[in-house]
């Protein structure tokens, strides 16, 4: 290998579940409830040929494409099918974790966790530089906070500007961005040009494949500063806790001057801006250990931007409140109270599993090796 390329083995542990979704939702009409505690993903074709044989194939698809609202486990009983005889037919078996499942018309969909052409679960490299990007940043604009002056205050000033969704901040975001890493200066480009960018020079490959065994099914929940828990009916397919995620991390030293200590050291000093101006504003949350990070989808609006690091907690606040503001949040989830509470937003994601309460996505990161 070049010399200035350095390559880490990174294992990093589930603490929480985690959430890397496929885009896609499995249907109450796509996966049978095998007890109140377990749901089976079938193979759709494989028990098709079998409802075939059973000459009961129009019927199946009359179901699926009908507009009926009752589930696959109680159609198959309907047709006099056993749901327990078909568990050649299931492509994975899913815990519940403590969300509880029924048969009847309430059932929810699942958000499926993205998988490999085999059907593996894990964590595209893509979300894990993701992740070490925000941290990066952020850990940047707290040490450095004088390099970030003017890019705050244009920030401050055009959060309180109409702009679309889509728009909205999007030339602040990339003048941050491009102060903290467009600093190449490559000849016949102009300075913000994403030539430019150091972490060009930081490479994540995607994780090693877990076993489907490593999946549970989690409820979406909202914990209130008060204490107070609000399920919403949301289900996720998530990878346990205490589960270990291997990938590896390619640092071209010639463009990018990390290192595995420089970047726990910003891992540190994010998560500790997170915790004193978000978490602990909530009651009964840890306090996060100084190797902890948040991955995946459902961490939160905090955990994935650099708001509460380039502003503190008082400004942050207001500033967050002037993003759904602008940006339309339906007014029912109440961020004009968000001042009152003392933080912003005023609930943080959690689930359950085996009766504990968990922070969505919060991973240890456990080494970072030179190989």
């Amino acid at each position: 290998m070049n010399q200035y390329l350095k390559c880490y083995q990174v294992v990093m542990r589930t603490v929480g579940p985690v959430f890397i979704g496929s885009g896609r939702e499995i249907g109450k009409k796509e996966y049978l409830v095998l007890n109140r505690k377990q749901a089976g993903i079938p193979d759709i074709q494989l028990l098709y040929a079998e409802l075939k044989k059973k000459k009961k194939e129009a019927a199946f698809e009359e179901y699926l494409l009908g507009k009926g609202n009752i589930s696959l486990s109680e159609w198959l009983e309907r047709q006099r099918m056993n749901v327990t005889a078909l568990d050649s037919m299931i492509k994975y078996k899913l815990e519940c974790g403590d969300a509880l499942l029924d048969k009847g018309a309430n059932r929810l969909q699942i958000l499926e966790c993205i998988k490999d052409a085999y059907g593996m679960p894990y964590i595209p490299g893509s979300s894990l530089k993701g992740m070490f990007r925000t941290i990066l940043l952020g850990a940047d604009i707290i040490s450095n906070s004088d390099k970030y002056q003017n890019q705050r205050k244009n920030m401050y000033q055009n959060s309180n500007m109409n702009a679309s969704r889509l728009s909205y901040l999007k030339k602040d975001i990339k003048d941050i961005e491009s102060a903290a890493f467009r600093t190449l200066n490559r000849p016949e480009s102009r300075p913000k040009d994403a030539v430019n960018d150091i972490l060009q020079g930081l490479i994540i490959s995607d994780s090693e494949p877990l076993s489907t065994d490593a999946l549970v099914l989690c409820q979406k929940i909202d914990i209130h500063t008060d204490g107070r828990e609000k399920a919403l009916p949301i289900l996720r397919e998530c990878i346990k806790p205490d589960m270990e995620i291997r990938f590896t991390m390619t640092v071209d030293t010639s463009i990018c001057k990390l290192s595995g200590k420089l970047l726990m050291e910003a891992v540190k000093r994010f998560m500790d801006s997170y915790y004193n101006n978000f978490v602990r504003a909530f009651k009964g949350m840890d306090v996060p250990k100084d190797t902890y990070v948040l991955c995946g989808g459902g961490g939160g609006f905090a955990s994935k931007t650099i708001i509460y690091p380039m502003y503190g907690k008082k400004e942050g606040i207001e500033v967050i409140q002037r993003v759904f503001d602008k940006t339309k949040v339906p007014r029912v989830h109440k961020h004009d109270r968000d001042k009152q509470y003392g933080v912003s937003p005023h609930t943080i994601k959690c689930t359950r599993y085996q009766g504990k309460l968990f922070q969505m996505g919060v991973c240890s990161v456990e080494k970072i090796k030179v190989v």
